[in-house]
């Protein structure tokens, strides 16, 4: 620019940073759950209390369930009870599944399945409805996904009292989720109705409360995002979900009806993530305007396509995002590259067409591209030091965990700090123009880029790169009003990339702060045009940047010096006996990223250490020695051994005879040769594969029907191999029940809970 910068005062700026902050407190707003429909409403509309009423019916004990459990058969029988009471036929597949998941780990358990199958009046393919109604060993599941499976029953009282559909409908009650996605798998491969349908809608929950996000779609499946954006009450989804899951090591069962074919969507809630897998995912906690709003995504959903014919469905997929919760904006993944390529054609012309007229300094607009990406860079470094900081004084990995606002306020204002410290310097001498036209080329290349790798993301330039190439015309063609179109372009930036920042918060908490601090790099990067309208030696600025320092010292110190956890946020920690085959017992409490309570470490027979209690596993535990409980070991039988061309083939049959069974595990050397384990008519490959546990394969059998099992081992190798065999209660023994009390009020169990694991060693 020829010109010279305008020496104005910073009150654009002030004026942006204080949109900001309602804009912010907009955001968390609309995040809050819908109020739940009370039951005495209409029959025709989907009622939240009479899902949990429901719900309730299923899991009044509130005891965890998990995959083969005598409790899970109690659900079960109820669960048929009540379907059966609204008139259907229900059908119970039973099927011994088994999976490797991992390196070098194998899985199996027997799983019964709740079916329903509501005939249409049309021939076409039909839609599967989704939950899973087993637990986590630790929990009763009241929202994972209790939420899910009292949403469903409400769906499934809906359709009895509508007319017939004309596509066919199946509800699908799955066992199995939790331990390995048996019941989704053993639904597709081995039941006929599997065949006969389209496209799946699936349920869960990661948390106890929050919205029902809509975080994965089926291939394909941008028609069905379409009617999710028609009915839903309160938005809140984005393909950016479903691109970054993608990257993620979670799978839930919509992942195996996709391997399937199925198009489908994917709906959980996700707040209070210390409830999750925990005794307080319970109903006393289940947040009941997350039941409401799964019931009115999916029962919204269902209404528009029930009785369309879905072999007509367009297909492709769909790039979309909910705009602060009030509505969804969508295109085609295929537009995003067009309109991508148009941005750039139009930026490049801007470039052109304002370095022809000499409107243009080459060298503050390298400058600006520079500035946009040290931004950036700070942003992400600053959370990240928010985060180590707090961690370092607070002594613990969480602190944050009880209450998250002081943590998001230093966060926030930390980015907020050293970004525009950054960007002050860079704004020095610097034109409005040639910053704006920087972050718009920016956001232009990334728009591009993502568009032709990962096309649900680009929405979160394209929006910015339109609202940038309008405010930049309003500044070539009517400068008057360039703050003005400046400030607009960057509340745009700021609705854009805010949400994005929340949900990170939400669904991945601050051991994200990387991620967050970048997401909020581009909203503070898009300040730059406005930096450059301050005098060099702004008293202004330097009031604000104290403001600020102030604000972020004083949050990180209260994040810090709270408490870490309480009762309602609670730290997870399990209790282990272990009764090994020299019949020497400990205790094992949480491991070396867990501080054990004065309370507990009193209970404690004796003296705790970190040790390697396990030479399977990296993590040291606090272990204590005790007295032993002789509880009863797992038996091992070789059925049979013989000699092969390549190695040898050895027949076991493993019996637990424990009162309080759970699970059992065998572990194999990982230098064993071990080629294959055989379970039923499922054949397990370990052969050429790295062993997930320290120089250990396992094999994992959950349930009852894991009390006896046989299994056929081949190895490469005729050498002798010693094996492990564990047998899991889940429960401590009685002289060590008192532990579970003495863990203190603000520690909960968590996943596979308080257990015992019975060793003895054999050899093969």
């Amino acid at each position: 620019m020829q010109e010279s910068p305008p020496k104005l005062t910073l009150k654009p700026l002030i004026i942006t940073l204080v949109l900001f902050v309602f804009l912010a407190i907009f955001i968390k707003a609309q995040t809050a759950t819908i109020a739940q429909v009370p039951a005495s409403a209409p029959d025709t509309v989907f009622s939240g209390e009479r899902a949990f009423n429901m719900l309730q019916q299923l899991t009044k004990e509130q005891v965890p369930h998990p995959v083969d459990s005598p409790a899970n058969r109690v659900v079960e029988k109820r669960l048929v009870g009540l379907l059966q009471g609204m008139g259907y036929k229900t059908d119970i597949q039973q099927a011994d599944m088994c999976r490797t998941r991992g390196s070098g780990i194998s899985r199996c358990a027997r799983v019964r399945n709740v079916i329903v199958n509501i005939e249409g009046s049309g021939t076409g393919k039909g839609i599967l409805l989704a939950a899973h109604y087993d637990s986590v060993p630790a929990g009763p599941g009241g929202s994972d996904a209790g939420a899910a499976v009292g949403a469903l029953l409400e769906v499934a009282r809906l359709l009895s009292i509508s007319e017939k559909p004309l596509n066919r409908i199946v509800l699908l009650f799955n066992e199995g989720e939790e331990f390995g996605l048996f019941g989704a798998k053993a639904f597709m491969e081995q039941h006929p109705l599997a065949k006969e349908l389209q496209l799946a809608i699936n349920v869960e929950a990661r948390g106890s409360g929050g919205r029902s996000v809509m975080f994965e779609t089926g291939e394909d499946s941008g028609w069905l995002v379409n009617h999710y954006a028609q009915t839903t009450p309160a938005p809140m989804s984005s393909s950016l979900f479903y691109e970054v899951y993608k990257y993620l090591p979670n799978d839930t069962d919509l992942t195996i009806f996709k391997e399937h074919g199925l198009q489908g969507l994917n709906f959980a809630h996700a707040e209070r993530l210390p409830h999750y897998h925990t005794p307080l995912d319970n109903l006393a906690n289940l947040d009941r305007g997350s039941i409401q709003h799964h019931g009115d995504n999916v029962w919204g959903v269902l209404s528009n396509i029930k009785d369309i014919d879905l072999s007509s469905a367009k297909k492709g997929n769909l790039v979309y995002t909910d705009v602060m919760g009030m509505f969804v904006i969508s295109w085609d993944e295929s537009t995003s590259l067009v309109v991508s390529v148009l941005f750039m054609l139009a930026l490049i012309a801007a470039l052109v067409m304002l370095s022809k007229q000499q409107q243009l300094n080459l060298k503050q607009f390298s400058k600006g591209l520079l500035a946009v990406i040290i931004v950036l860079v700070i942003s992400a470094l600053a959370a990240l030091a928010v985060q180590k900081l707090t961690q370092l004084i607070s002594g613990g990995h969480a602190p944050w965990n009880v209450n998250t606002l002081p943590m998001q306020i230093a966060l926030w204002s930390a980015v907020t700090l050293f970004a525009l410290l950054s960007a002050k310097w860079f704004a020095k001498k610097a034109a409005a123009l040639d910053m704006a036209l920087a972050i718009v080329t920016i956001w232009t290349l990334l728009g591009l880029l993502t568009s032709i790798w990962m096309p649900g993301i680009s929405f979160l330039f394209m929006i910015p790169t339109a609202a940038g190439l309008i405010a930049l015309l309003v500044m070539i063609k009517w400068p008057d009003v360039k703050i003005p179109a400046l400030i607009a372009m960057t509340i745009i930036a700021a609705m854009t990339f805010m949400p994005i920042a929340y949900n990170l918060e939400v669904m991945m908490t601050y051991r994200m702060s990387v991620a967050i601090g970048l997401i909020l790099g581009f909203v503070v990067s898009a300040l730059l045009p406005l930096m450059t309208l301050q005098s060099e030696a702004s008293a202004d600025f330097k009031k604000l940047a104290l403001a600020l320092t102030a604000i972020m010292l004083v949050t990180v110190g209260w994040t810090s010096l709270q408490p870490a956890h309480s009762p309602w946020m609670p730290q997870h920690l399990n209790v282990l006996y272990v009764q090994n085959d020299n019949d020497e017992s400990f205790i094992l409490a949480g491991h070396q990223n867990n501080q054990l309570t004065d309370s507990l470490s009193a209970a404690l027979p004796g003296e705790t250490q970190l040790t390697h209690a396990f030479p399977w596993i990296r993590w040291q535990f606090h272990t204590v020695a005790t007295s032993s409980t002789n509880e009863n070991k797992p038996r091992l039988e070789v059925l049979s051994s013989t000699t092969t061309d390549s190695g040898k083939k050895v027949t076991v049959r493993i019996t637990a005879s424990n009162d309080n069974f759970a699970d059992l595990q065998l572990l194999i050397p990982s230098d064993s040769g071990l080629d294959t384990i055989k379970s039923g008519d499922h054949t397990l490959s370990f052969k050429g594969k790295k062993a997930n546990l320290k120089d250990y394969y396992r094999h994992h059998c959950r349930g009852q029907a894991c009390k006896e099992t046989e299994l056929t081992l081949t190895f490469s190798g005729d050498k002798a191999v010693k094996v492990t065999v564990i047998s899991l209660l889940d429960t401590l023994p009685s002289v060590h029940q008192h532990l579970v009390n003495k863990k203190g009020d603000n520690v909960t169990s968590r996943q596979d809970g308080d257990q015992s694991m019975i060793l003895a060693e054999y050899t093969l």
